[in-house]
């Protein structure tokens, strides 16, 4: 049977990647460790998307801090990527050795088989980590592409971090297929949306004008700022209304909240 996106990228997410004795990951504390045992049905139950949420006395104010992050299970089988019959032979590949001199990740026999493949480099190889991206886990990779029967076609080269520190502990690099209506930045958007129930809000009586009720939530979505409901950034009053609604406050100053990655296209 042909292996899914979603059984390969939980493959991922739980291949052995190693240990060394001068990471930060201590005994059990790499991102491969802790995925160990889990199975799809356990990813796809992960949210999306979540928020921490800290509280603190600034300078004799009280701020707010919201940090997102986007499951990197849901971002890359979110309908960006997909398998084709050249990504399935290539992720079929034994990989005995990383003594490719051009892709991270890929044998020299792998790296053989994409030349033969007509594969090339298209634009500079992307490291998440190099621009802090908010994601579960570190992504690394480069698109590719090469003459199909019907004109170029684009895929992804990709490694998933599943060590400790972020400068090894990689998996082997695994081939993606990009969908049509897709750009490769889709594969690693950090775009995410959270909403939290506010209290004391009326919400049976109806508008007297156009008959509708209020709505009881608040919301504020994650482009690289944070956005409040109105379409602008969100300032410091927002996030700490915001912070205050998911229950935060100096008494109970961290809170973690689940949301939405946003992975249309």
């Amino acid at each position: 049977m042909k292996p899914t996106l979603e059984q390969t990228i939980a493959a991922m997410l739980t291949e052995n990647t190693g240990t060394h004795m001068l990471d930060s990951g201590g005994a059990n504390g790499r991102a491969w460790q802790r995925n160990i045992g889990k199975t799809v049905d356990d990813f796809r139950a992960m949210p999306s998307a979540t928020a921490e949420i800290y509280v603190r006395e600034y300078k004799g104010e009280t701020i707010a801090e919201i940090i997102p992050c986007v499951n990197v299970f849901h971002l890359l089988t979110g309908g960006g990527l997909e398998l084709d019959d050249l990504c399935r032979e290539f992720n079929a590949m034994p990989v005995d050795d990383w003594k490719s001199d051009d892709f991270y990740g890929v044998s020299m026999a792998g790296a053989k088989w994409l030349e033969m493949s007509g594969f090339g480099l298209s634009g500079e190889t992307f490291n998440t980590y190099n621009w802090g991206a908010n994601h579960s886990t570190v992504l690394q990779g480069a698109e590719l592409t090469r003459e199909g029967e019907y004109g170029e076609e684009r895929y992804l080269l990709l490694q998933i971090h599943g060590g400790a520190d972020v400068r090894g502990g990689y998996t082997d690099a695994k081939l993606f297929k990009l969908d049509d209506h897709a750009e490769y930045y889709n594969a690693l958007t950090e775009d995410c949306g959270f909403s939290a129930e506010l209290t004391g809000v009326d919400t049976e009586t109806k508008d007297m004008f156009n008959g509708t009720r209020r709505d009881n939530y608040t919301h504020i979505s994650w482009h690289g700022d944070w956005i409040n409901e109105h379409g602008s950034c969100a300032d410091d009053s927002e996030l700490l209304a915001f912070a205050t609604a998911c229950g935060a406050s100096l008494d109970n100053p961290s809170v973690t909240i689940a949301g939405d990655a946003y992975l249309d296209f």
